[in-house]
């Protein structure tokens, strides 16, 4: 690679040299520091951390609110769930018996009126229960994915309560919990106790007793789904069959909507919040507590949240966020003090900017430097020179950035090279060339070529996955082209599956003929003995030798090398002959007299190849000698 000239800079050099670091603090941190940072350590640093402290404190309480609440629901559900198996279970209740079940269920339903209804669900998809409003009966068919969990049941015998994931009920019309528990009395099943929780309820057991209070509560479960929220009780049929395009919303698996669907900027935004840092000494800590702010057209909120680890539903997330609102007091406090801190901060940098105008000079320079390279292209641009400094930090930066303005050019004008030509003798001779053209002479000379071609590849296209057919080739090429780079060949092309090879192209390579048939026999011993991807390949290979053309071709940003010439067509119908021979391996007649061994080759016979008006002389490897 030819060196091309370089300015070298030569810093000014000085006896004594300063450093920018000590000379601006001096003059800033007397100024500034005393004062500004002393009021706003005890002005700002106190009000903030009261701010927080609040912050922390009524997250800590409304949380612990709404996981009690949460909790407390759920404990019901289970607690009745619970109770129904055992009376089953001691012979106390029995589902078959109409007159005291009928009883049983009209009971619970009084007892509980945030339960949509309580019923029985029978081998007969049959689902017979209550309405707590109004006590009135329920009887519906149940789809068969409702029926998973009773037919489970019989098989593996009693169970705990189990809840199922929020779905849309299209008989309720609304989004619903479920809880399941099988039923059993002397080891033989008697149906399944069902109870389902609406979403709705849930979110009106969140707000209920936060009247007039700041906040919103919600609950999220599997991520970005919304399970409670105020605004989820307007989350009507409309809206859910809207959200899932139409699908059969009662075959859904989880028909929530999602952070963005609720109406709720701040909700939807979480993801774009900034952690707050608790600190470790607060016991809120080990809590699981997080806080975040977030800040939406020019209003600030707080978002707290806590992961409940224990929940029949994981993973699973409540959480309220404020507004700025509830922080006025505080705020205003906060912008007085920084006035005032500002008011003192402005006098500093006056200062600070009079001392330091004389050295920000050679940063002004190394700006303008690295704007004028920026808007040039890296691999034509003239590399800037950038002067030294008596200012320690600045002819440092001064030598770092002209050493790695040339490294750059270099580096730029390297890569445009290699990525346009792959083989690496090309490359060289490229980089050899001295200019960034990326175009080599074309030149004429004798060169064996190998074209190699996998059988029944369109077959087996029709017959596998895209995926299989892709990795099989990688695997494929991969092998190939270690073989045939390693005995001095050159890729030209990859044309589907097919593999278009050189030798002695640019260059020297004093045995060629010998070097494509290697490479042939090598081939074929690698796809004999093994599979690519788990997938067994034949291919074919033909090889001749002949006087063709060499350069490079396409346009002048995108550029490939390439061989023209009849000797490579001639290779291309060589390797479509094996077909009718019934052979591996096909080589001309001026391919094996250039062979160091020509005897190592056999007669395959003579045909009248496309384009010719003579027969062609055809010979092949003996199949002992490929094995």
């Amino acid at each position: 690679m030819q060196k091309e000239n370089r300015v070298t800079p030569n810093p000014v050099t000085s006896k004594r040299r300063y450093s920018v670091l000590s000379v601006l603090l001096a003059g800033f941190m007397a100024t500034s520091v005393l004062g500004v940072g002393l009021a706003l350590y005890v002005g700002l640093g106190t009000a903030y951390k009261n701010t927080r402290n609040l912050w922390v404190m009524l997250a800590d309480v409304d949380l612990s609110s709404v996981q009690r609440t949460m909790q407390e629901r759920m404990g019901e559900v289970e607690e009745r769930s619970a109770w129904v198996a055992n009376q089953v279970e001691n012979g106390n209740l029995d589902p078959s018996f109409q007159y005291g079940w009928t009883n049983a269920m009209r009971a619970l339903a009084a007892a509980d009126m945030e339960v949509m209804a309580y019923g029985l669900v029978t081998g007969e998809r049959q689902f017979i229960g209550f309405n707590p409003k109004d006590m009135s009966s329920i009887r519906r068919t149940l789809p068969v994915d409702d029926m998973l969990f009773s037919e489970l049941a019989q098989i593996r015998g009693p169970a705990t309560n189990r809840i199922g994931f929020p779905r849309w009920d299209p008989y309720f019309n609304r989004t619903v919990l479920t809880s399941w528990v099988p039923l059993f009395y002397d080891g033989r099943y008697l149906g399944t106790f069902i109870q389902y929780l609406s979403l709705s309820n849930l979110s009106e057991s969140l707000l209920r007793g936060r009247e007039g209070l700041p906040g919103t509560p919600f609950i999220l479960v599997g991520g970005n789904r919304v399970m409670a929220h105020p605004g989820l009780r307007n989350w009507g049929e409309n809206t859910a069959n809207t959200l899932i395009n139409g699908a059969d919303i009662a075959r859904s698996p989880i028909p929530l909507p999602t952070i963005r669907d609720i109406g709720d900027p701040v909700l939807a935004n979480i993801g774009k919040s900034e952690n707050i840092k608790i600190a470790k000494k607060d016991a809120r800590q080990n809590n699981g507590l997080r806080l975040s702010g977030l800040e939406i057209d020019g209003k600030y909120h707080l978002i707290v949240t806590r992961q409940v680890l224990n929940a029949a539903i994981s993973p699973v997330v409540i959480g309220i966020h404020f507004n700025e609102d509830l922080f006025d007091d505080e705020w205003n406090r906060l912008v007085l003090a920084s006035v005032l801190g500002g008011g003192v901060l402005v006098i500093s940098i006056l200062v600070a900017i009079f001392m330091s105008k004389q050295f920000t000079k050679p940063i002004r320079r190394f700006a303008a430097a690295a704007r004028a390279f920026e808007d040039d292209d890296i691999a034509s641009a003239d590399v800037p020179q950038l002067s030294g400094s008596r200012i320690r930090e600045y002819d440092d930066a001064a030598r770092s950035f002209n050493h790695m303005m040339m490294a750059v050019h270099d580096r730029a004008r390297i890569t445009s090279l290699f990525g346009k030509f792959v083989p690496q003798s090309i490359a060289k001779k490229l980089l050899a060339s001295g200019n960034d053209s990326g175009v080599l002479p074309p030149q004429q000379s004798e060169a064996t070529v190998l074209f190699i071609d996998i059988v029944g590849f369109t077959s087996m296209c029709e017959a596998l996955d895209p995926n299989q057919i892709i990795a099989m080739l990688n695997d494929y090429f991969d092998c190939a082209t270690q073989i045939i780079e390693s005995r001095g060949g050159i890729i030209t092309q990859f044309q589907g599956d097919a593999i278009l090879a050189v030798y002695n192209v640019f260059d020297d390579l004093e045995h060629h003929a010998d070097a494509a048939l290697d490479s042939a026999i090598a081939l074929q011993r690698e796809v004999k003995t093994r599979t690519f991807e788990g997938l067994d390949v034949k291919v074919r290979c033909g090889v001749n030798t002949g006087s063709m053309v060499a350069g490079n071709v396409g346009a002048k940003a995108r550029l490939s090398f390439t061989v023209h010439g009849d000797a490579v067509n001639t290779a291309s119908r060589l390797e479509q002959e094996n077909k009718i021979l019934h052979t591996d391996i096909l080589i001309s007649e001026t391919t094996r007299v250039l062979l160091a061994n020509p005897d190592r080759v056999t007669k395959a016979g003579e045909v009248l190849l496309r384009g010719r008006h003579s027969m062609t002389g055809l010979y092949t490897v003996p199949s002992e000698k490929i094995t």
